[in-house]
C-alpha cells in the first residue's frame, strides 16, 4: 500500500495443492489466541480508533513503522493523489503542463492552505520534495526526478527529470509539509494539509477534522491507539478498540480477523530473476521455456485467496493497460522442452548445468515457490539447485552474479515505473546491457513506442520471468457498512466510510 518499493512482503500462510510431496509444508506464523476476545455487542456506539506507534515519529518521511507511515495519507495532502486504475489527479496541484520531454511545471491550487490557515508556498513543495528524496519511504517515487525550484511570485514549482516519462505525474504524490515544522519527534507530526490533523488531548493522541478541509467528515474525530505490532492488534479488533486497520504482508504474516475483512488489490510482483551474463541464459528461447514450465496456479496458491496468476509485469488494472494483449501465464511444458532442444540446452547428457536459484531464506514461502519451480523444471529436463540465503549473503550474491536465477519482488511505484528492473536500478540484476525489453522500455517512456510494443518486447526477451503477485487486507469492526482502501491509499474514501 504504502508509497515505496516492499521488499520480501511475503505471506506466511500457504495453501500447498496436491502432487508435490517433496514441497514443505509451512509453518502457522499466525496469531492464534487460545480463547478469542469478544467483540462488542452492535449496539453499542462505535469509536472509530487506528492504529499506531507512540515511540515512532508522525513524519511520513522518517517514519519507520507500517501504521505510522499509513496515517501519513490522512494527514497530508499531495500535488497528485492516485485513483482508480492507479491514475493520478490533481490535489494541491491546479495544473501541471509538460514543456518539454524531462520538465514539469507545477502550479499551486489557489488559496491552498494547511490545517493551521497558512498558505501552502512554493517553498514548502520544494522543501517536502528534497526531504522526499533522502527518505527511504519515498526515494523510489521520486528516483526520475533530479530537482525542484520553486517560484514564489508565479506560485510555480518546475521539476527535473532524468529521464523522460509520460507518466511523471503520478510520482508527484509524495506528501506536503509545512516546512518550518518537520520534526522527527516521536508522537509528533509536520503540520500537514490533509483531511485531518494530530491533536494533542488529557486522553492521548488523537485526528481531528482539519477545519481548513472543505470535505465533510462521518467521523470528526479519530482516536489513536498504540498497537505497534499485528499481534496487539488483532486483540484490539476483536475488542472493539480499534475499528479498522489495513495490513499490506509486509511484514510476512497473514493476520486471522475476528472482525469483517476485505481483500485489496496491490501490484506486488514475485518473479524469478535471470542471470543473463550465463551461457545457456543468455538465450532468450531458453527464458522462455523456463517461463512455459511453470505452473503459475501453484505457484499463486502459496498466498492463499490474495495470490493473482500472471506473466505480465505490469499489473492488469493499470489503466494503460486497458486493451493491451498480455502474454499467456498457461504452462505448456510440451513448447517449453521444444524450444530447449531448438536453443541446444543439454537436458539429458553429462553436459547438463546445474542452474543454482538464490532465494532469501527468511520467508518459508520462498522455500516453497522455489521448491515448486525446482521439480517443475526438473520435469522438464532442467537441474536447479536451490541455496537459501539470510539477507546479506543474498544481497552479497545479487551485487556479484553469484547465482543462475533467484527470487525477487518488486512493487512499482505509483507510476508503474520499471526503472528499479530494467534501468540499472537498486533492484536491477542479470539484466543484459544490450536487452531488447530495456530499450523498448526507453523507448515507451519517451513516447516513440506504444506499451503493447513494449510488453511484446518484454514476452519475447523475458529479463526477469513474472510468477504472480498477491493483495493486502483491510480488517474492520463489523459496525462498519462501507469502506473502500486502495492499493495505494488505505484510507481510500473515508469521508464516506460508515
Amino acid at each position: 500500500m504504502a508509497r515505496r518499493i516492499w521488499c520480501m512482503a511475503l505471506v506466511l500462510c500457504v495453501l500447498l495443492l496436491g502432487g508435490c510431496d517433496k514441497v514443505p509444508e509451512l509453518p502457522d506464523n499466525t496469531v492464534t489466541p487460545s480463547k478469542a476476545p469478544t467483540a462488542q455487542t452492535p449496539e453499542e456506539p462505535l469509536v472509530f480508533a487506528l492504529a499506531y506507534s507512540h515511540d515512532d515519529t508522525l513524519n511520513p518521511f522518517s517514519a519507520t513503522t507500517e501504521v505510522n507511515l499509513q496515517l501519513s495519507y490522512l494527514l497530508y495532502d499531495s500535488l497528485t493523489v492516485i485513483t482508480d486504475g492507479y491514475i493520478p489527479e490533481l490535489s494541491l496541484a491546479s495544473g501541471i503542463t509538460q514543456p518539454d520531454a524531462t520538465h514539469l511545471v507545477v502550479t499551486l491550487r489557489e488559496g491552498a492552505v494547511f490545517s493551521d490557515g497558512s498558505a501552502v508556498t512554493a517553498e514548502d513543495v520544494v522543501k517536502s520534495f528534497q526531504a522526499a528524496q533522502t527518505s527511504p519511504n519515498y526515494a523510489s517515487l521520486v528516483s526520475n526526478v533530479t530537482s525542484a525550484k520553486g517560484d514564489g511570485k508565479k506560485n510555480e514549482i518546475t521539476f527535473t527529470l532524468a529521464l523522460p516519462d509520460m507518466h511523471a505525474q503520478a510520482c508527484l504524490t509524495f506528501p506536503i509539509v509545512k516546512a518550518s515544522t518537520l520534526t522527527d519527534a516521536a508522537a509528533q507530526a509536520p503540520v500537514g494539509g490533509g483531511l485531518y490533523m494530530l491533536r494533542q488531548t488529557d486522553d492521548g493522541l488523537l485526528l481531528a477534522k482539519n477545519p481548513q478541509h472543505p470535505t465533510e467528515v462521518q467521523f470528526p474525530e479519530v482516536a489513536l491507539r498504540h498497537l505497534p505490532n499485528g499481534a496487539a492488534r488483532y486483540y484490539a479488533l476483536a475488542s472493539g478498540r480499534l475499528a479498522y486497520y489495513f495490513d499490506d504482508l509486509s511484514e510476512g504474516e497473514l493476520p486471522r480477523v475476528t472482525g469483517a475483512s476485505m481483500p485489496v488489490e496491490m501490484n506486488t510482483l514475485l518473479w524469478l530473476g535471470v542471470n543473463s551474463a550465463h551461457k545457456h541464459l543468455a538465450v532468450p528461447a531458453v527464458r522462455q521455456a523456463l517461463s512455459l514450465l511453470l505452473d503459475r496456479s501453484v505457484l499463486a496458491s502459496v498466498y492463499g485467496d490474495s495470490g493473482v496468476v500472471t506473466a505480465s509485469p505490469l499489473p492488469a488494472s493499470w489503466k494503460p493497460m486497458e486493451g493491451c494483449v498480455l502474454p499467456s501465464a498457461a504452462q505448456d511444458a510440451e513448447k517449453a522442452k521444444a524450444l530447449l532442444a531448438e536453443a541446444g540446452y543439454p537436458v539429458s547428457d553429462k553436459k547438463q548445468p546445474e542452474l543454482r536459484l538464490i532465494y532469501y531464506s527468511g520467508r518459508q514461502d520462498r522455500s516453497v515457490v522455489a521448491e515448486h519451480i525446482r521439480t517443475q523444471a526438473e520435469a522438464c529436463g532442467i537441474r536447479i539447485a536451490l541455496t537459501p540465503l539470510d539477507e546479506e549473503e543474498y544481497r552479497q550474491a545479487l551485487a556479484e552474479g553469484e547465482y543462475e536465477l533467484y527470487l525477487g519482488e518488486f512493487r512499482p511505484t505509483a507510476d508503474m515505473s520499471l526503472r528499479g528492473l530494467l534501468l540499472g536500478g537498486d533492484t536491477s540484476y542479470g539484466v543484459a546491457e544490450d536487452s531488447t525489453a530495456k530499450a523498448a522500455y526507453l523507448s515507451y517512456l519517451g513516447g516513440e513506442t506504444t506499451l503493447q510494443e513494449f510488453l511484446d518486447a518484454f514476452a519475447a526477451d523475458l529479463p526477469y520471468i513474472p510468477l504472480c503477485g498477491w493483495g493486502g487486507i483491510a480488517a474492520y469492526d463489523r459496525r462498519l457498512t462501507v469502506v473502500t482502501p486502495t492499493g495505494y491509499n488505505p484510507y481510500h474514501g473515508i469521508a464516506g466510510w460508515q
